[in-house]
């Protein structure tokens, strides 16, 4: 009979242990939003692009054109680690060929997408992409780490999400508008931006669920009166400067 119960007592623990093991096997992986930036091999995306340069606080808006993105192989990097070749091709308008002009490379891990171009890496996106998450941009130009801590004044956090998971439709100048049900907005912050009477300074890049950059914007104007020692903001009449952005228009494969 004791032999009996020390079977039971056996089995009744394999089964426990089986159990077990069949749950953590079955949970579902956290969702880290890594599908907010995705990078496959054989797949493009093209953008319209549209400036305004501003001078004397006159805007002239030279004529737009359109890059394409496209990544057509991996290999390994200085550092042993894969990465992904990106072609960059530019043309005037929607009937011309693509021109390619210049090649760089995207490193992605469980963590971060790190952009590779003229040998300078910048940290595009991380991940778990959540709200108000604070990154280093300039995390490996000389530095050990993606994040550092709100306190450090020379290499602070630069680059924040907000607006995740939000539905969004981007206009594109004289195109239709693209409608995104997810959207996480990747913005400047701390001193890499500036909002005041004399300078209107930031990027900003929209990363769509499924699709990945929708919308690229950068700003750098300024409103100091030429010889007058003073600032005058009103509205957008930079006296020097540009607005630069990039929309998407078409994403899908070679």
């Amino acid at each position: 009979m004791r032999l009996l119960y020390t079977i039971m007592a056996a089995a009744s623990t394999a089964g426990a242990l089986l159990l077990a093991g069949c749950s953590n096997k079955d949970a579902a992986a956290p969702d880290l939003g890594n599908d907010y930036y995705p990078v496959v091999v054989g797949t493009y995306r093209a953008y319209q692009v549209n400036d305004t340069v501003w001078a004397n606080a006159v805007a002239a808006v030279p004529a737009p054109y359109q890059v394409r993105e496209a990544i057509t192989g991996t290999y390994t990097d200085a550092a042993g680690q894969l990465a992904y070749r990106v072609e960059h091709a530019r043309r005037a308008t929607a009937s011309a060929a693509w021109a390619p002009d210049s090649t760089f490379a995207l490193s992605v891990t469980p963590n971060a997408v790190v952009l590779n171009r003229g040998n300078r890496r910048t940290v595009e996106a991380v991940f778990p992409v959540r709200e108000n998450y604070l990154w280093n941009f300039n995390a490996y130009q000389g530095f050990s780490s993606i994040t550092l801590p709100p306190a450090d004044t020379v290499n602070a956090q630069n680059r924040r999400y907000d607006r995740v998971g939000q539905a969004l439709t981007v206009p594109v100048a004289g195109g239709t508008a693209r409608a995104y049900d997810a959207t996480a907005t990747v913005s400047d912050a701390g001193a890499a931006a500036a909002d005041d009477q004399c300078n209107l300074v930031g990027y900003q890049q929209v990363l769509a669920r499924g699709v990945g950059p929708v919308l690229r914007r950068r700003v750098s104007l300024s409103f100091q009166v030429p010889g007058a020692g003073a600032c005058v903001r009103n509205g957008y009449r930079a006296t020097s400067g540009a607005v630069h952005r990039e929309t998407l228009i078409d994403a899908g494969k070679l």
